[in-house]
């Protein structure tokens, strides 16, 4: 959208204050805004850029005024704040300026004088707008794709049906003596940086469709051919084909990516070449876990064949569980299921260590473990490669705890459930300080988390009501996950450790959606996470496919810092598509339940590359990264 300026709408000058050389679909990003210059006013004073009534009748609506700026196409934006709580007054877009009245502003915000807000267009009140208001909330009407959106304080309270006529003013309308508004801001869209990728808000994501199946496979290399592309409109970023028929002799053999928490790419820093570990599955057609190369340069990349001969039992294994060291780039964990030891593989050399990073043979019974312990599940590992934890099963695959192995002291500790409880699963987090236990209580289905300080013993634990966290990743000392009794949909909280509270809240939102049935951020990734360096000067991304029909499914990040905007409001960084296509045959949904198409992306060490697997709505999984424009994330720029 450009902005004209003129004395009024009859004469809009050609100086543009931003020119946009393609018209944008979203308006909610990091603005180009300046502040409104006040004319045509009627019984009003303008100080400091503040309007106040000053002189008519108290109670009537005679008094007013216009910016000067005017919004002539495309998307943009007026936004004030609120100066008092007392006051009468009406303010928004309109297209034409024929008196002081409300009924004159065409898409406007009306204030009560009590703390309650509607929206009224041409004078006619629009349910859905309704609002509570205070001294200093910030209140936008924005154009967005051709629509006119009203919020408050970055949430989107109404869209109006009615399409509006350009050019457009800031219009206002005020009725008590003394009513002001104060900071009016009119703007428009930066252009989307060469990076790609674009900020929401949360709680006013946007309509977008999913792409088609004929939409993906225009836009990804032709022939099926491995290599960068580029992710159409609104996002610009830049994705990367991994693996195509070829890799499995044309079957459907690529296994799912197995859970955002674990690394499927190496410690990559200071190399040219990134490399990946995904499961081409033998069971169907594939010739096993297999790794694979990509030149950070050049966008090529290289199947370098299977990771183990055909004569190893390891090359049956779909890899579900196996992650990359964080810190050693050649070093990968295996293990098998119905096992009791963790392996660390060199990817290069094709070998295992001599020992095993962890065996549950070798803790004690009954003194530590329990006498049936038998094999491990779901291990996680400290970024040091210093401790280890993983679920324990008996023989019969029953879940009877969580075992932490600390290598230097050689030492075992186990974590059964309390009574009435299950384990779900348990985590380490990246210093290999803090254990978190995910328990499911036997009689409701709650999910409690105790979380264990490993060097001293100690044991906090939270409930499901008080905020314990459901799908998570580990930081260093904290944690980010779903807090599923937030009262904003699908929330994201990021929890610090030690616990400072047990009861709600237990820790800040750091991301959430506008609807319940929209969990873009539901399997949280957070392989980036940095030892050292504030969790609030960081972020996570997350993704997930669904059957919404409203919505695409997509790939986001978001800022751990619940304090980033001045606003108290929240940015979601939007990368890209899953391209999954939930109804679609690819990824082998034996079950029914979506589990193996989902997409559970996880982030590299920089958290610059995310990978997942996708079907594309066809008929096979393939696996994909996206480059992650971080820079959207990186601390705000001051006022």
């Amino acid at each position: 959208m450009t902005i004209a300026r003129g004395r009024s709408l009859a004469v809009v000058r050609t100086t543009a204050v931003v020119a946009l050389l393609a018209p944008l679909v979203f308006a909610v990003v990091l603005a180009e805004d300046q502040a409104v210059t006040w004319t045509n006013t009627v019984n009003i004073s303008v100080v400091n850029g503040w309007l106040q009534k000053t002189a008519g009748c108290d109670g009537c609506d005679d008094a007013g005024a216009t910016s000067s700026e005017s919004l002539i196409q495309g998307d943009g934006f007026v936004e004030f704040t609120v100066g008092e709580l007392n006051t009468l007054w009406a303010a928004g877009l309109s297209h034409g300026d024929a008196d002081t009245t409300y009924a004159d502003i065409d898409f406007a915000f009306r204030f009560n004088g009590g703390g309650w807000a509607d929206v009224l267009e041409n004078g006619i009140y629009q349910s859905g707008g309704d609002t509570p208001y205070a001294t200093g909330d910030v209140f936008r009407i924005a154009v967005v794709d051709g629509k006119v959106e009203y919020s408050r304080n970055g949430i989107v309270l109404h869209v109006s049906p009615t399409a509006p006529q350009y050019p457009l003013v800031l219009d206002a309308s005020l009725s008590t003596l003394g009513a002001t508004i104060a900071n009016a801001r009119i703007g428009v869209p930066d252009q989307p940086p060469p990076y790609g990728g674009f900020l929401e808000k949360d709680g006013s994501q946007i309509f977008r469709p999913r792409f088609t199946r004929n939409q993906i496979l225009g836009f990804l290399p032709a022939n099926e051919a491995k290599g960068a592309f580029k992710f159409p409109a609104p996002y610009g970023t830049t994705g990367v084909r991994l693996t195509n028929a070829n890799d499995c002799s044309g079957t459907d053999c690529v296994a799912y990516v197995g859970y955002s928490y674990w690394r499927n790419t190496n410690n990559h820093v200071g190399r040219p070449e990134m490399l990946i570990f995904l499961g081409l599955d033998r069971n169907a057609g594939g010739p096993g876990p297999s790794l694979f190369s990509y030149n950070k340069k050049t966008d090529e990349v290289k199947n370098l064949g299977p990771l183990f001969p055909d004569s190893s039992v390891f090359s049956y294994a779909t890899g579900e569980g196996w992650y990359f060291s964080g810190t050693q780039p050649n070093k990968l964990y295996t293990y098998l299921v119905g096992d009791s030891k963790l392996w660390r593989y060199n990817v290069r050399a094709h070998r295992f260590e001599r020992l095993p990073a962890m065996d549950l043979n070798d803790c004690g019974r009954p003194n530590v473990c329990p006498a049936s312990a038998a094999f491990i599940i779901q291990p996680h590992s400290s970024d040091d490669d210093a401790v280890h934890s993983a679920t324990v099963q008996d023989t019969d695959y029953h879940h009877l705890g969580c075992v932490v192995y600390r290598s230097h002291r050689k030492e075992f500790q186990f974590y059964a459930p309390p009574e009435g409880f299950d384990l779900d699963e348990c985590h380490i987090d990246k210093s290999g300080r803090w254990l978190m236990l995910l328990e499911v209580e036997n009689s409701s289905g709650a999910v409690q988390n105790r979380i264990v300080d490993v060097r001293r013993g100690t044991i906090t634990a939270i409930d499901d009501p008080s905020g314990s966290l459901g799908h998570l990743d580990m930081g260093f000392g904290y944690a980010v996950g779903a807090d599923n009794y937030n009262p904003l949909p699908n929330a994201t909280i990021l929890l610090k450790f030690p616990v400072a509270s047990t009861s709600r809240p237990v820790g800040p939102v750091v991301h959430y959606n506008k609807r319940w049935d929209l969990v873009a951020a539901n399997h949280i990734a957070h392989g980036n996470a940095v030892a050292g360096k504030a969790p609030e000067k960081q972020y996570a991304c997350g993704s997930y496919a669904s059957r919404v029909a409203d919505m695409a499914d997509e790939i986001v990040c978001f800022s751990l810092n619940s304090e980033r905007n001045a606003d108290g409001s929240l940015d979601v960084l939007v990368v890209g598509q899953v391209l999954t296509d939930l109804g679609a045959s690819g990824g082998r949904d034996i079950n029914g339940d979506d589990y193996t198409q989902l997409p559970k992306g996880n982030l590299d060490v920089t958290g610059r590359y995310f990978i997942w697997t996708t079907n594309m709505g066809g008929d096979r999984l393939d696996a994909f990264i996206v480059k992650v424009p971080y820079q959207w994330l990186s601390p705000k720029r001051q006022p």
